[in-house]
């Protein structure tokens, strides 16, 4: 029975400490083990500059002078911007072999990625990354545009007949380095005919843009008094496929307002008209791939007074013209990551 009062009276040992008549016995903390100091990293400034590259071949060959602004850059975690000469500066960038990248959504439209570098930090001293951004339009002139259209195109009502097409070219150029804005508006001409004919422009001018601008003389067919019974959104989705299939990248105009003031017993039906054909037409546009330039929305926004921005019926003036140049020099440029009025263009 010894065996069972000595298992007892063991076992009580802890309750009895516990009601304060005996302290425990603590074992003693093991000693901490030493560890080493973390090594340091060492970072370094990594230079570059985002590039236009033409042919695709990774490298800024002679002649590609095209530089893209206000793309992001990122390498070893570290992120930096382009400013308008397309040069960069990432700081504090780790040893080792890092790989560099761009993030799309600071593209322009239709832009890409091209064959991006892998290298290893520190560069050697004076040496630049080159980030290529390539332009998917096949075997087509780079930095060429087909501004493609009737009258409003050709630039009727602007002095010199210069219409959109000079200010854009100098805007695009003093962003890009370079731009060749080509005159295809023929006067008169429906969507039909635009449609009809854009095919044999594509194939004779090569062009890596197609700014397409029609639908104001489609009003004067009896036929369009509605968008539904009127040709105007099929011809348009024609020209964007048929640019499409040239290689060529679409930018898709709405149809400019006409002039509320001309004195016109229809031109608030024609206004109407306008308004009801855009709403059709913008949609479809992208959904085919096209970017939207929305000069309705440009000449409206531009003035409290639309009247003050045309020289008779439908064509602007210096005016007008300016606030289109704008909006298209914002639809070809501008990252496809900002959400101005809701729209991303398409990729």
């Amino acid at each position: 029975m010894r065996s069972g009062v000595v298992f007892i009276a063991l076992a009580l040992l802890p309750a009895a400490a516990a009601c304060g008549h005996g302290s425990p016995t603590l074992a003693p903390s093991p000693s901490p083990v030493p560890t080493a100091p973390p090594t340091p990293v060492s970072t370094h400034t990594v230079s570059g500059i985002v590039f236009y590259d033409e042919n695709g071949n990774g490298l800024a060959d002679a002649g590609e002078d095209v530089r893209l602004p206000h793309v992001v850059v990122t390498m070893g975690g570290r992120a930096a911007e382009s400013d308008a000469d397309g040069d960069f500066v990432l700081t504090d960038v780790p040893d080792g072999v890092r790989a560099s990248a761009v993030r799309a959504e600071t593209l322009p439209p239709y832009f890409r990625a091209g064959q991006l570098l892998t290298v290893s930090v520190p560069l050697p001293d004076g040496a630049k990354v080159g980030v290529p951004i390539v332009l998917p339009i096949a075997g087509n002139r780079p930095n060429t545009y087909l501004a493609f259209g009737d009258s409003v195109t050709s630039g009727d009502g602007s002095r010199g007949n210069r219409g959109y097409r000079a200010s854009l070219q100098s805007q695009l150029r003093g962003y890009w380095g370079r731009a060749d804005i080509i005159n295809d508006g023929e006067e008169s001409t429906r969507s039909d005919e635009g449609a009809a004919r854009i095919g044999a422009s594509l194939a004779a001018e090569r062009p890596a843009y197609a700014l397409i601008l029609y639908g104001t003389n489609d009003w004067n067919l009896s036929a369009c008094r509605h968008v539904y019974t009127c040709f105007t959104i099929e011809n348009v989705r024609s020209m964007i496929r048929q640019a499409k299939a040239a290689g060529t990248v679409p930018v898709v105009a709405t149809i400019i307002p006409a002039n509320p003031a001309y004195v016109d017993r229809l031109a608030e039906a024609r206004n109407g008209w306008i308004d009801e054909t855009n709403a059709v037409l913008a949609p479809m546009a992208k959904q085919e791939g096209a970017v939207v330039a929305d000069l309705h929305l440009a000449m409206t926004n531009a003035s409290d007074d639309l009247p003050s921005l045309f020289t008779d019926h439908v064509h602007p003036n210096d005016r007008g013209y300016a606030a289109m140049a704008d909006e298209w020099f914002r639809a070809i440029t501008r990252p496809v990551g900002t959400t101005a009025a809701g729209d991303i263009a398409p990729r």
